[in-house]
């Protein structure tokens, strides 16, 4: 991956030091006409802009010369500054995020599994993949935790088994011990797929659409109290699962 090294002085009043006009917005985005810009901020390089994406990523772009540079920013010192506002961006689309989804929605079409004693305050709603090996090791992790998990799934479209056997586990009178014998097995259940499970299916892939999900596992964190969703977890992010496991136990 590219890198450009800045010395701190100048690295440290990167991104905002002035207001972007409409002129210079309207520049960047002739460069990439097919991408939404959420907002482009300056660069301590001279004509050099930071275009900050809907998705939480950020490019730089130098639209003068029509150029797209695709990696990263950092001070001599070794800090890396591309990073850093990437997450600060990251966390304020998520903030966003969480003020507009609704926890009833996120929960009406999934099914439930309890591992261990299940949830006191906090469980997660997932929206996962059977093929995906981060949902995986997920799951193994969670396996002998107290922690209750509902299930939306949203087969992903580079897994050629995952949506047939989405509907087996859907169709499937004991859903967890379906997961079960086809991570053991990655052999389909051969069972009847019924009506309810194309239907469900159906209805969780169209919400992880609406919500703009595109990998697999992403997982919201309900806080059973007060009925909203409190925190967003992208990936497998281990730390982050066991963090809310922590806290849950302190909720006893």
């Amino acid at each position: 991956m590219k890198k450009l090294i800045l010395s701190f002085g100048i690295a440290a009043a990167l991104f905002g030091a002035s207001l972007i006009n409409q002129e210079e917005f309207s520049l960047v985005q002739s460069v990439i006409p097919g991408t939404k810009i959420s907002k482009i901020e300056h660069t301590p390089i001279d004509g050099l802009y930071a275009a900050f994406l809907p998705n939480g990523n950020v490019i730089y772009v130098y639209p003068y010369k029509r150029l797209i540079l695709i990696g990263e920013i950092y001070t001599n010192t070794g800090i890396n500054l591309t990073n850093k506002i990437k997450n600060a961006w990251k966390n304020k689309i998520q903030k966003e995020q969480l003020k507009k989804i609704n926890a009833k929605e996120l929960l009406k079409n999934s099914f439930e599994i309890k591992f261990g004693k299940g949830s006191n305050r906090y469980e997660i709603v997932a929206f996962t993949d059977p093929e995906c090996p981060f949902c995986r090791r997920v799951d193994k992790f969670v396996r002998d935790k107290n922690i209750t998990f509902h299930i939306n799934y949203m087969p992903l479209y580079f897994h050629p088994h995952a949506k047939k056997w989405a509907l087996e586990i859907l169709s499937s009178k004991n859903k967890k011990e379906a997961i079960k014998t086809i991570e053991k097995t990655n052999k389909d259940l051969n069972v009847t797929i019924t009506k309810e499970a194309r239907k469900t299916l159906k209805a969780t892939q169209a919400l992880a659409g609406k919500l703009g999900i595109r990998g697999t596992p992403t997982m919201f964190v309900i806080d059973k109290k007060t009925g909203k969703v409190v925190d967003v977890i992208n990936g497998a992010n281990i730390p982050k699962i066991r963090e809310w496991i922590e806290k849950d136990k302190e909720t006893k």
